[in-house]
């Protein structure tokens, strides 16, 4: 099995895209398909544009458009499932396959409000909203995003959000709520629904945030013999030993160093889930690695499941931090193996893929502008969710080709009117040679088209400046058209 490049195919070509992601869904009529990828095709285009300005002012697309959108008997579930398979088969012909795991919530403030649940809550105040936690499936060697393979929304009843006493008292129930009906089950779930629409789970690692650090979660996994890389944040007592998990692997000798990139991360305000946290700027460090092999006991506050369960601990902790700065470390329980330096190695550049998903929520938020959207009801922001969700994948995978593809020709992503039409705007003192440029000449005049300049001197661009540069090709390319059909 090898890597490959899904981003290439139908970049160039909206409609190809469209009817490969959502041409197999299965909506109970054949209409609603076609107007799916017609309506998907024309959104892709422009990511950030409303329905009615992807119709383009053609009323009765518009009209057709938000039909579909609004129609009861088409099924979110249903839409969704014909992008999902096709990043199953994807995922078949990758030696490694990262299924990295998350939860965002999506807020509206609109009248539609008030018919959805609340996601949280701020300072005492209410916020409405959707939950939505999906699983991005990456491939480990190229760290391309395949796509997604499951989504799961639903909103908390007011009742259910704030303190344990407050729900307490607003539900009348005083008693400890089983695993299952916890939403923490969440993650076992959405694994279940994953390895449900792939032929093979083998090649799977599981990544996820020290969210996902549930006993039930992990003793879930082992059992089921799914590999996984989840970062700790409960300091459990071992069976191995005496003490806590994380005394014991601070003493252990260090295995080597690694430079870390820490993100840059913007104040956070307390939430009923989250303390208030402060600000910090993006920073690169240098971090003291440990491993060793542990066996982590049952918490007491568990009343079923294994007693213990082994797992191997890659811990990485700051080796310098700045002052008035928290030492940044990572704790990582994992099934895989630390036999030598390269694999505990290996494990950490699992987990650094984890950023993509967050890569994956800013395009659908802000690529996509889905908490924007002024639709009126729960099924149609659904239903317009599912579709979106896709189209913010593709963001990044365009994004990955620069590194993936870059001396290759920029045909794949790129059809003859387009390429000539960017090389007559970018190079105008030049002719347009009878070969197309590669795929990093491509991308990199699609990011001056934006604006973009390396002032930082990395030659990488970013998913936004990239689509944003696509957008403007794409009304230089119809301009490049009609005066060719008047020549």
């Amino acid at each position: 099995m090898s890597s490959t490049c899904t981003a290439e195919t139908f970049v160039g070509d909206p409609r190809g895209w469209a009817e490969q992601q959502f041409g197999q869904c299965e909506l109970g009529d054949t209409r609603r398909t076609r107007r799916l990828v017609d309506y998907a095709a024309r959104q892709v285009a422009q990511p950030e544009a409303s329905t009615n300005a992807v119709c383009g002012g053609d009323d009765i697309v518009a009209e057709g458009t938000y039909r579909w959108l609004r129609n009861p008997a088409i099924d979110p579930k249903a839409v969704a499932e014909g992008p999902f398979g096709v990043t199953a088969r994807l995922c078949d012909s990758c030696a490694v396959v990262l299924a990295i795991q998350d939860t965002t919530t999506v807020a509206y403030s609109h009248a539609v409000a008030d018919t959805l649940g609340t996601v949280t809550e701020i300072e005492g105040h209410r916020v409405a909203g959707i939950l939505v936690h999906s699983t991005l499936m990456v491939d480990a060697q190229s760290r391309e995003p395949l796509g997604l393979i499951d989504q799961q929304r639903w909103s908390r009843p007011v009742a259910e959000v704030g303190s344990k006493t407050k729900r307490q008292k607003a539900t009348g129930k005083n008693k400890k709520r089983l695993y299952e009906e916890k939403e923490s089950v969440k993650w076992e779930q959405a694994t279940e629904r994953m390895c449900g629409r792939l032929e093979s789970s083998d090649n799977v690692i599981t990544v996820c945030d020290r969210e996902a650090d549930i006993y039930e979660y992990l003793a879930y996994l082992i059992d089921k013999k799914h590999r996984f890389v989840v970062r700790s944040a409960q300091d459990r007592c071992l069976v191995t030993g005496k003490g806590h998990l994380f005394d014991m692997i601070a003493k252990q000798p260090v295995v080597g160093k690694r430079m870390v990139q820490i993100s840059q991360r913007g104040l956070q305000r307390g939430t009923s889930k989250q303390k208030k946290r402060a600000s910090r700027p993006a920073r690169t460090s240098c971090m003291l690695v440990r491993a060793a092999t542990v066996e982590l006991a049952r918490p007491a506050r568990c009343n079923e499941g294994p007693e213990s369960i082994r797992v191997s601990v890659v811990y990485l902790r700051e080796r310098h931090t700045p002052k008035g700065e928290e030492p940044a470390e990572w704790l990582l329980l994992t099934t895989e193996s630390i036999a030598g330096r390269r694999q505990v190695e290996r494990i950490v550049e699992y987990y650094e893929c984890r950023w993509l998903i967050e890569e994956f929520h800013k395009a659908w938020k802000s690529g996509c502008r889905i908490e924007f959207r002024r639709l009126q009801s729960l099924g149609n922001l659904e239903r317009m969710m599912a579709v979106t969700a896709t189209i913010a994948v593709r963001l990044l995978q365009i994004q990955a080709l620069a590194k993936l593809r870059s001396t290759d020709s920029c045909t794949p992503i790129l059809n003859t009117s387009q390429w000539q039409c960017l090389f007559a705007k970018m190079e105008p003192e030049r002719p347009i040679p009878k070969r197309p440029p590669t795929i990093a000449w491509a991308l990199e005049a699609i990011a001056r088209l934006a604006g973009w300049r390396d002032t930082k001197r990395t030659g990488q661009v970013g998913w936004q400046t990239l689509w944003s540069g696509w957008a403007k090709l794409e009304e230089l390319t119809e301009g490049w058209n009609l005066a060719a059909r008047r020549s």
